[in-house]
């Protein structure tokens, strides 16, 4: 990991991951997304971690894409010709790959957005499973103004939490949205007043951390597994992980934390 690009940070059971770029806007190039898909698989391995945070360091949290990191991908764009879109879907895919990293791991993760996102950084929040706005903030996916569409989830992610047709807007158009905007379409669970921002999501943050860390990790593959499926093997999802949780540890646990009238001592087993 590159202490130039990202800053990583572990307090108690919270793993922060601060984009560390401020003198460009926190822009991210391809081969970050390769580093956070690194560092996720490190913190993973953690079992002291019960969240992660993505933030960013600096005014905003992302201008998104580093373009000087686009436009070296050029050649091999328009170079493409004879081979029928292959390398490019291969790049595609490999980037995708790294934000599915985010959705796979067993970690809850937020997504601190404050001041503004774009582009790439939209989709980097989209694949997190809980997104936290200030209320000063905009955001919007460029993409369609310079030739291209959104390829890490901006279509695919988004229009499974906006609606189809709110999703072409917002990648056709390219225009800049406002919190208010994003909270009312679901886009955001929060929005928080600038000022009290960071402090508010160390508060959701803690609140996430202290459940207990294999149930938190099973409703996460529950949910995001069961998105494709039909409800019967949803719900045969919902009795699998019931399997393995309830011959845990924490569950005898949680169970004398409840009788004892005391907080559980959760231990990841």
């Amino acid at each position: 990991m590159s202490e130039a690009n990202f800053v990583s940070e572990k307090k108690d059971h919270i793993h922060y991951i601060t984009i560390n770029r401020p003198d460009k806007r926190n822009a991210i190039s391809f081969d970050m997304l390769a580093e956070i898909s690194d560092m996720i698989d490190e913190i993973g391995a953690d079992r002291d971690v019960r969240v992660i945070v993505l933030r960013g360091e600096g005014k905003m949290f992302s201008s998104g894409v580093d373009f000087m990191s686009l436009g070296g991908l050029l050649p091999a764009f328009t170079g493409d010709a004879a081979a029928g879109g292959f390398s490019i879907r291969a790049l595609v895919n490999k980037g995708q790959q790294c934000m599915n990293k985010l959705e796979n791991v067993e970690i809850p993760i937020i997504c601190a957005i404050h001041n503004r996102i774009q582009g790439m950084a939209v989709e980097l929040a989209l694949a997190c499973d809980f997104r936290l706005m200030s209320d000063d903030c905009t955001w919007g996916l460029q993409e369609a103004k310079f030739g291209l569409i959104p390829d890490l989830g901006g279509n695919a992610r988004l229009s499974r939490m906006v609606g189809a047709a709110r999703a072409m807007e917002i990648n056709i158009t390219g225009k800049m949205f406002t919190a208010e905007q994003a909270l009312q379409w679901g886009l955001v669970s929060y929005v928080y007043p600038a000022g009290e921002f960071f402090s508010e999501v160390d508060k959701f943050a803690r609140e996430i951390a202290s459940a207990a860390p294999l149930a938190a990790g099973a409703i996460k593959r529950v949910i995001r597994k069961g998105l494709g499926v039909d409800l019967m093997t949803h719900l045969d999802l919902e009795a699998y992980y019931q399997s393995i949780v309830g011959r845990s540890e924490d569950f005898k646990e949680g169970i004398a934390a409840m009788l004892e009238k005391r907080q559980p001592d959760w231990k990841g087993k």
